[in-house]
């Protein structure tokens, strides 16, 4: 039987950790279970990554539909670039000629606007992430 002194809830859920930040991208030291270092954004971080063997992260998902790559050492954020949607797709590596590529396809959609939908309720916002449906892809040098 139920215990009816617990109800189910669903959506975003803030915390007084959340006061400053909301997403974070983190790496951990898999030797020593330690995180090296982590990089705070204002807006959730819903996105898949990829990590290069040149020690490059990329990462997309978040609203302001900027796709970053960051140092994985140090978390030293090192580029982005302003998508015509939000980034939410799963970024790729390819090489063609000895040249090395990273590919993600930018449209927000169903989830990630829902769970920004719960967090403007909350926050008493309205985000606009255009949806868009593009293919982007980058020369890596």
């Amino acid at each position: 039987m139920l215990d009816t002194k617990w109800k189910a809830s669903s959506g975003p859920f803030t915390s007084a950790g959340a006061a400053d930040h909301l997403g974070e991208l983190q790496a951990w030291d898999l030797n020593t279970g330690k995180r090296v270092w982590q990089h705070n954004f204002k807006t959730i971080l819903f996105a898949p990554l990829l990590v290069t063997g040149g020690d490059l992260v990329f990462a997309g998902g978040t609203p302001d539909r900027e796709f970053r790559a960051f140092d994985a050492r140090t978390g030293e954020q090192l580029w982005s670039f302003p998508a015509p949607a939000g980034v939410i797709g799963v970024p790729t590596s390819f090489e063609v000629d000895g040249e090395q590529y990273i590919a993600v396809t930018a449209g927000w959609g169903l989830d990630a606007q829902g769970i920004q939908n719960g967090i403007d309720k909350i926050q008493g916002t309205k985000t606009v992430v255009p949806k868009g449906g593009t293919v982007l892809v980058f020369k890596v040098r």
